[in-house]
């Protein structure tokens, strides 16, 4: 009995030697493997956090309309699809094209600026085709059909489009935005901080009905705010209600990077990137006449009040996808 005792405080006693002895070698001798498997962890963390962002180049191109439109699709850490507006009509096949592609004909959150044909156009067809379309919520801060009518008349169709199109059976939720909402999407916030204004119908109107929201990953603390087409009237309601909120990364340009919002509101998000949805000749402020020789202000938004700003995407070079990390906001390749 007692020789039997002895063998098993003799194995014991090996175990623990040879697992001291394993575990020393591989901290002393293989330090090399160690650190490769904790930066091949750290490599897959990252690979997952915070979101992507894509602004879609669509109907900006020279090639695909040369005209200006607003498209982005956004993905969550665990690949909730988002969309904000997504371009005209003739930009329905892009937009299908990567809600296959990524949602298999799902999105899980489609926000609405406002219901202009160049933000809502292609959404709006995509809401009366055959396709296997299918929108678990839409949010949005939409007027009355009688207030369009009256007060954006060359916004009305469009409009009126989006408001009867929201009865589709492709939605299978309709969220009328307020005021400090908060939308938690897996790791990513949603802060609704401004809504339409019917009180707004002597300035910009169909821009001032604007919705203004800032999504923000949370894991890696990074935001960006999307400002849709607003104006001078919703400068003035964000700098006196809001400008606390508005800081954030990453800015969409306000009513595609000319005569939007005022300098003290890009002041106030004080951005590290920006995104432009406009084609090039907007970019150029070029209205056949060559560069500057437009009435738009889109060179004095981006070369006097945006002069720091290294980091711009502009639609009309294309689709492209920036990651959100907690080392900044990156450029990717997929």
């Amino acid at each position: 009995m007692k020789k039997v005792i002895l063998i098993i405080v003799i194995c014991v006693a090996l175990v623990a030697i040879g697992f001291c002895a394993r575990k020393y070698f591989i901290e002393k001798a293989g330090n090399n493997h160690m650190v490769c498997v904790n930066e091949e962890l750290l490599a897959y963390e990252k690979s997952i956090e915070g979101m992507k962002v894509t602004i879609l180049g669509g109907s900006n191109m020279e090639d695909k309309g040369n005209i200006n439109s607003m498209g982005y699709f956004i993905r969550t850490r665990n690949n909730e699809l988002i969309f904000v507006d997504g371009g005209r009509d003739i930009d329905s096949d892009l937009v299908m094209f990567y809600i296959n592609k990524y949602g298999n004909g799902k999105v899980d959150h489609w926000f609405i600026t406002h219901a202009h044909s160049d933000h809502v156009g292609a959404l709006c067809n995509l809401l009366v085709q055959e396709n296997n379309l299918e929108i678990e919520n839409i949010y949005c801060s939409l007027l009355s059909d009688e207030w369009y009518k009256e007060y954006d008349k060359r916004g009305y169709e469009a409009e009126h489009a989006m408001l009867e199109n929201l009865s589709s059976s492709k939605i299978k939720n309709v969220i009328d935005c307020q005021e400090g909402q908060a939308i938690q999407i897996d790791n990513v916030r949603c802060d609704i901080i401004r809504i339409a204004n019917p009180e707004i119908t002597n300035s910009d109107n169909g821009n001032e009905t604007s919705m203004i929201f800032k999504i923000t990953a949370e894991d890696v603390n990074k935001s960006m705010i999307f400002l849709g087409d607003a104006f001078l009237r919703v400068s003035d309601e964000l700098l006196k209600n809001h400008k606390d909120e508005i800081k954030a990364d990453a800015v969409q340009m306000a009513h595609h990077g000319q005569n939007g919002v005022t300098k003290e509101v890009y002041d106030a998000i004080d951005p590290e990137v920006c995104f432009y949805n406009c084609p090039k000749w907007l970019w150029n402020n070029d209205n056949g006449g060559g560069e500057n020789s437009g009435p738009w202000k889109t060179l004095i938004v981006r070369n006097e009040w945006m002069k720091d700003i290294t980091q711009n995407y502009v639609a009309y070079e294309g689709d492209q996808t920036v990651r959100f990390t907690s080392d900044g906001i990156i450029k990717i390749e997929e």
